[in-house]
């Protein structure tokens, strides 16, 4: 792993976490529009790119993994990304961080945004995929 694939997958990890995050704002509530919520996407993209250079440490660092995925490490990561994101779900909906509009489609027994979900379980291996591609 090197710097420029880093900055790449950082890069890459924003550009697909501010699009979706602008996307499913209007599930939220206190959504009045795209001006209006950009910067509070913006801000929640930055901490998605964090929680990606995280599991890149993790998947680095501590398993000894290359930056290769292979189709285990994508699925380990897809099912990594499904239990942060409820788990930062769950959190933020205890604390009334913010709350969910009636459109929000809910993932049972675990009581959060399906959206969010996928997000996370979706963009997180594809950074690191479309980030191998790159590089």
């Amino acid at each position: 792993m090197n710097k420029r694939y880093i900055i790449t997958l950082s890069i890459v990890s924003f550009i697909l976490h501010i699009i979706w995050e602008n996307m499913q704002a209007p599930l939220f509530n206190g959504y009045q529009s795209f001006l209006y919520m950009f910067y509070t996407c913006f801000i929640g993209s930055i901490g998605d790119v964090a929680i990606t250079l995280i599991v890149l440490i993790f998947w680095v660092f501590l398993l000894k993994k290359s930056t290769v995925l292979t189709y285990f490490d994508a699925s380990a990561i897809a099912v990594f990304g499904f239990f942060i994101s409820v788990l930062i779900e769950q959190h933020a909906l205890l604390i009334n961080k913010w709350t969910y509009t009636q459109s929000m489609p809910i993932v049972p027994f675990f009581n959060v945004g399906l959206t969010p979900v996928i997000q996370m379980t979706v963009l997180l291996p594809l950074s690191f995929y479309i980030t191998n591609y790159l590089i």
